[in-house]
C-alpha cells in the first residue's frame, strides 16, 4: 500500500510541472526577422516586423507588417479579422500585412 501511495504522489507532482496551455516558440530574430514591439498591445505574442532582406518585398506604406508564431493560430486569426492578409512565412513566423487605419 505504501508503494502505491508514493507512486501516486509522484505522478501527481509530475503532472504539475507543465502547463498544457503554454506554447513555446523561438523569437523572430531566430528566423532572421527584426522585431520592433508587440502587436497590437504590450502583452500580445505577435510582433511588428522591421525591414531587412527577408521582409523587403512584404512592406507597404499603408500597412504594418506583423509576425505571429506559426503555432499561434488564434493570434493569426485575430490579425486576419482586423483586415490583415497573410503574405508569407519566414522560419517559424507567419507574416501578416495589417492595414493602417
Amino acid at each position: 500500500m505504501r508503494r502505491f501511495t508514493t507512486f501516486s504522489a509522484l505522478v501527481l507532482l509530475t503532472g504539475c510541472d507543465t502547463d498544457p496551455g503554454t506554447v513555446e516558440y523561438t523569437p523572430p530574430e531566430a528566423s532572421g526577422l527584426l522585431s520592433a514591439r508587440p502587436f497590437p498591445g504590450p502583452l500580445d505574442v505577435c510582433k511588428v516586423i522591421g525591414e531587412n532582406d527577408l521582409t523587403r518585398d512584404y512592406l507597404d506604406d499603408s500597412a504594418t507588417l506583423v509576425g505571429c508564431p506559426v503555432g499561434e493560430t488564434g493570434a493569426i486569426r485575430d490579425r486576419r479579422r482586423e483586415g490583415g492578409e497573410v503574405v508569407g512565412q519566414v522560419g517559424a513566423w507567419v507574416l501578416i500585412s495589417v492595414p493602417d487605419r
